[in-house]
């Protein structure tokens, strides 16, 4: 079964509750309690994809993407609306995932472990191999790294100055997962037509979409309300 959704429409939570397994509680997400799920399912950019064991999870709400892939295989879809769901994406991973990228880009693993490495350490060629330090070694470069990030994220100093960092990069993570986004679903539009279900949690009253709704309702941005209506003028 493919199990379809926009992200944050709790496509996850929706698979624990098919497994009777905990999907019930509120302000949680459920993204990593699906250990199968592998990252090429997520939007089926690939022309060949293997399904997963009996559950598939995709953000492709195309029938004819998804047919094409899975041929014969049914599809679930949970209808939701994209703004609603995506802001509650954002909230639980999309912002972080914006952070902990542009950390990533800025200060590189291993060149800070040639900045900072000891004469008697080991000589490393990748971040791979960082991990695989005496745990001694390991911790000093953890803790002298996470004192370097800290510092680039608060080059300047002064309260205003850092909720006005904060403000700007959550503006630039919004922006950035609305524009993926609008642009992904436009190359592959929605289209119900292959459903074998469709659940709309705006206006079903089964016990998944109550809940869902109560869920999404949680998240509330006034950033990333004003970001959508920018994108979408």
């Amino acid at each position: 079964m493919i199990i379809a959704f926009y992200p944050g429409a709790g496509g996850n939570r929706y698979l624990q509750k098919l497994l009777s397994n905990d999907w019930a509680q509120t302000h949680r997400s459920y993204d990593l309690a699906n250990a199968e799920q592998r990252y090429e399912h997520r939007y089926l950019m690939a022309d060949t994809v293997r399904p997963a064991s009996q559950y598939t999870l995709t953000h492709c709400m195309n029938s004819q993407r998804i047919q094409q892939v899975f041929p014969g295989v049914p599809i679930v879809f949970i209808n939701s609306g994209l703004q609603a769901s995506l802001q509650r994406e954002w909230a639980l991973h999309g912002h972080q995932r914006f952070v902990d990228k542009n950390i990533a880009v800025t200060v590189s693993r291993l060149s800070h472990y040639h900045a900072i490495k000891d004469p008697l350490w080991p000589t490393l060629d990748s971040e791979d191999q960082i991990d695989t330090l005496p745990l001694d070694i390991l911790q000093e470069v953890k803790n002298d790294y996470t004192k370097v990030i800290d510092m680039s994220l608060d080059d300047s100093p002064g309260v205003l100055t850092q909720i006005t960092k904060n403000i700007i990069g959550k503006v630039n993570s919004a922006y950035e997962i609305i524009i993926w986004h609008q642009q992904y679903y436009q190359k592959y539009p929605v289209d119900f037509s292959g459903a074998t279900q469709i659940i709309n949690i705006d206006t079903d009253n089964d016990e998944f979409s109550l809940l869902m709704k109560k869920e999404i309702n949680l998240y509330q941005s006034e950033i990333f309300d004003n970001v959508w209506r920018v994108t979408n003028d």
